[in-house]
């Protein structure tokens, strides 16, 4: 079982329309929720590997049970910390060449007696847990030390953790030597403060994120694959080319795939393989964090994990 905590999470909820027009009526064609959040989209990921995840989320109001109820129906054991600000709803129209256009709302900051019950809940949800992942950015600066404190708690207990953040959250987080530290490009260059044009730039990125401590570092590319180092190697990978639906929690499933193959015994670069595929897969669904394992399987067949070696 692994916890994926969700700070700051998000009921998705796409329409889709033929085109974007400022019009007065715009006819949907179809609507599709997804319970948002890295952590949850992380932990629909790892369901689909055949992981069982529970989830742990601060929730509130009408949206909070809606995003609630639609973790149950992925079959993920799923924790709340009810607080009184009502969930965020992202809405993002796409159309029919599945162009997409988000609208986020502001995110909800949370009372110190609400992070006392998140604190609260944490510890229970943590029982029985072989892994954690915190995932995502936070709602307001007093939840920002809990990346750093939940880390060290489960450290205490000799959990693994795996860290997915930026900006404070990711220094905080950092500062507890998660055992997995992930970041994209434009999150790892705004908070290293340089750029990563090139691959030299990047490996060297990748290994400062273990100067703290961390057994595992990776950094996605997008399109252009990603990094992976331990304190003894570095892998390179390059996805296959494929017609994508979405590339929403393409990073998220890299995630779940890096924890399911370290929960069952994969060398480090398979893990980094299997995570690949992961994302890969999860590019030609449109849910985030859902996807086929047939899809998976043929990924891993294809992709390429090749040893850096400057």
């Amino acid at each position: 079982m692994i916890l994926c905590v969700t700070f700051n999470p998000v009921v998705d909820t796409a329409l889709f329309i033929d085109n974007f027009s400022f019009v007065y009526r715009t006819n949907v064609h179809r609507v599709v929720h997804v319970a948002g959040g890295k952590g949850n989209n992380t932990a629909r990921a790892l369901t689909c590997l055949g992981i069982p995840a529970r989830v742990l989320n601060p929730l509130g109001g009408n949206s909070g049970q809606h995003e609630a109820d639609l973790l149950v129906r992925d079959g993920i054991d799923t924790h709340v910390a009810w607080v009184s600000g009502e969930t965020r709803v992202v809405t993002t129209l796409v159309d029919k060449n599945l162009g997409q256009q988000a609208y986020f709302p502001p995110s909800v900051p949370l009372s110190l007696e609400e992070i006392g019950i998140l604190r609260e809940r944490f510890h229970q949800a943590l029982v029985g847990v072989e892994m954690v992942c915190l995932a995502g950015s936070s709602p307001c600066p007093e939840v920002t030390p809990l990346f750093g404190e939940f880390i060290g708690a489960a450290a205490a207990q000799g959990i693994p953790t795996l860290l997915d953040s930026y900006g404070d959250p990711l220094r905080v987080g950092l500062a507890a030597a998660p055992t997995i530290v992930k970041a994209n490009r434009a999150e790892l260059s705004t908070f290293i403060g340089r750029h990563l044009e090139n691959l030299t730039e990047q490996v060297a990125a990748v290994r400062e994120l273990l100067i703290g401590g961390s057994e595992w570092a990776c950094l996605t590319l997008g399109a252009d694959g990603a990094v992976f180092a331990t304190k003894k190697a570095c892998w390179v990978s390059r996805p296959p080319v494929v017609q994508v639906v979405n590339t929403i929690g393409s990073g998220d499933s890299l995630s779940a795939g890096l924890m399911a193959g370290r929960l069952n015994g994969l060398p480090p670069e398979e893990c980094f393989r299997l995570g690949m595929a992961a994302a890969s897969a999860n590019t030609q669904t449109w849910e985030h964090g859902r996807f086929d394992m047939q899809d998976v399987q043929k990924f891993l067949e294809e992709i390429e994990i090749l040893p850096y070696s400057g």
